[in-house]
């Protein structure tokens, strides 16, 4: 297995995976009410649920999965350009860049958001909320870093190996000491040289 199919893979599972983990809890901001009750919020990349389920008027709206799923599309795209001749292979290239680029800043972006959710206030400490980070974040920032690994996979060109001897032919075309090409004349004859 080449270099080049193990970037391929690596950026197909990168793009399966972080489609995925949009459906995953990003993080939990509640309490136990007691009895086993639940008093909460839960984020996933499309959606604040509340916990019970007649508070969702409370949860808002996170749409952090629209450029993680553009980025997962771009992806799988690269992939498929992979398989092409050369020209389509180069087009490939510069979109895992691209893609894997976009589902940087998309992680990035809905990490800050996480990371702003579960901040809590620093106002009472005898309060019994807990901030829990999910799976989902996780998993988002691992797909980033097998695209990562696909993405410079794949942009290593192969060595090409000629078969069979190699002529380099180098054309040695000297400046002339004036720097533009002057015409020589021939010599004249002896007998005309008068």
């Amino acid at each position: 297995m080449s270099r080049r199919d193990i970037g391929v893979a690596l950026l197909f599972v990168a793009g399966a995976v972080a489609a995925v983990a949009t459906f995953l809890p990003l993080c939990f901001v509640g309490t136990e009410l007691g009895g086993g009750t639940w008093f909460g919020f839960t984020m996933t990349s499309w959606a604040i649920t509340s916990e019970p389920a007649d508070l969702s008027w409370l949860g808002g709206s996170a749409q952090y999965g629209v450029p993680i799923v553009i980025s997962a599309v771009l992806l799988l795209v690269a992939v498929a350009l992979a398989f092409l001749p050369e020209p389509q292979r180069q087009a490939g290239r510069y979109a895992a860049v691209a893609a894997t680029a976009l589902l940087a800043g998309s992680v990035w972006t809905t990490a800050m958001a996480v990371v702003a959710w579960l901040t809590p206030p620093a106002s009472d400490e005898r309060t019994l909320v807990e901030y829990e980070s999910g799976p989902g974040l996780w998993v988002l920032l691992a797909s980033v870093l097998v695209a990562v690994v696909g993405t410079v996979l794949l942009l290593r060109r192969p060595v090409v190996v000629a078969e069979g001897p190699v002529v380099h032919v180098l054309v040695d075309t000297d400046t002339p000491p004036m720097g533009i090409q002057v015409a020589v004349l021939p010599e004249l004859p002896e007998d005309r040289k008068s």
